[in-house]
């Protein structure tokens, strides 16, 4: 029985089952520290570099990558939560 439980959690098994959302709900739950970066990254942080154009400092959250800060003449603000996913985020931001 305890085989077939989870969709996600268990070799994605078929079946829609409570299990399986309440293991998702708990690992959104856990606060994350967000990921600080720049907006663009990798081969498109390099095409922004021999272009010329500024590639802002950011928070990105750790599961999907969306961007989670709101800057506004305030400061920096970390949104409690990601938009895109619903990862729980840490809303500290540590300065350095």
């Amino acid at each position: 029985m305890g085989q077939g439980i989870g969709c996600k959690i268990y070799e994605n098994c078929g079946r829609d089952c409570t299990h399986c959302a309440a293991e998702e709900a708990k690992k959104k739950a856990r606060k994350m520290e967000p990921r600080k970066t720049t907006i663009f990254e990798g081969e498109q942080a390099e095409i922004v570099k021999t272009k010329g154009l500024i590639n802002f400092e950011t928070y990105k959250c750790p599961v999907c990558n969306w961007i989670v800060v709101n800057k506004s003449v305030l400061g920096e603000r970390i949104k409690n939560f990601c938009e895109n996913c619903g990862q729980a985020l840490e809303t500290e931001i540590t300065k350095e």
